[in-house]
């Protein structure tokens, strides 16, 4: 998944992609058999290009965050917009992912045909310097962990951002974040992880993580809090958010285990 040099503009009205599907079953923690990608959608098969964020990415991935924290957080919890302009903004950090033009199209075609930013993979500085809102929600969201408490006021941690369309393969997963550590020009002691996961509500034991290489994350972290988001049924399914702090010495041992979980 190269990062592209294409300087034309994606829509800013996000879209899910037209393309062939496969099945992709519920996961259940206690088969290692199961394949990464675990929530209860249907996957798409397309190939996807990677570039830095840009001001017209602007309304895709402030509803990508939306999608991780929920749409009704209030902007004195949580203002979501200038997360966006952070992302944006770093410029030499993070990728937004999209599905390239089919070549044969002509390159004069109106804007409005340009492909739709599909998912987003960047970080956050989440401490008293750099982001003093999203340190204060975490210190609430762990306010009963003394553990998770003491890292985000002793270390530096940056959250990870790790949002795409529900359908799209956690394929796009293991370069995306090769990519992101390359990029990144500080020490980072703890990874924060904000996984989403849904448990089914006649079976306990189905536990989904809607990005199932966050498992992995999981199963490295030091310290983890759930918590419901204020909206945490639908369906069969419930609700709920991990906070994961992963430690940044995990890293190459994460990347080894996705890489070996997608070839399964």
């Amino acid at each position: 998944m190269p990062r592209s040099s294409k300087k034309r503009r994606p829509n800013n009205e996000p879209a899910e992609p037209e393309s062939s599907s496969s099945n992709s079953s519920s996961d259940n923690e206690d088969d290692a058999d199961e394949p990464m990608d675990n929530n209860p959608q249907e996957n798409v098969q397309i190939d996807l290009e990677a570039r830095s964020p840009i001001d017209s990415d602007r309304d895709a991935i402030l509803y990508f965050l939306e999608q991780s924290f929920g749409s009704t957080i209030k902007k004195s919890i949580l203002d979501l917009n200038q997360f966006t302009t952070q992302l944006i903004t770093q410029q030499t950090c993070g990728s937004v992912f999209y599905q390239p033009l089919d070549s044969t199209m002509d390159e004069t075609d109106d804007e409005d045909d340009e492909p739709p930013v599909l998912g987003v993979c960047s970080i956050l500085r989440c401490d008293q310097q750099f982001n003093k809102q999203l340190q204060a929600w975490l210190l609430d969201k762990c306010s009963d962990n003394e553990q998770a408490r003491k890292i985000l006021q002793s270390s530096k941690c940056v959250l990870f951002i790790n949002e795409r369309y529900m359908n799209i393969p956690a394929d796009i997963s293991l370069p995306a974040i090769r990519t992101l550590r390359e990029e990144i020009t500080y020490s980072i002691d703890y990874w924060i992880v904000h996984a989403k996961l849904r448990l089914h509500k006649s079976d306990s034991n189905t536990i989904c993580y809607v990005n199932g290489e966050e498992e992995i994350f999981q199963q490295h972290s030091t310290v983890s809090v759930d918590y419901y988001p204020p909206q945490d049924s639908s369906g069969e399914w419930t609700h709920r958010r991990k906070i994961m702090f992963v430690s940044s010495d995990k890293l190459d041992q994460i990347c080894s285990d996705i890489e070996q979980k997608l070839k399964q």
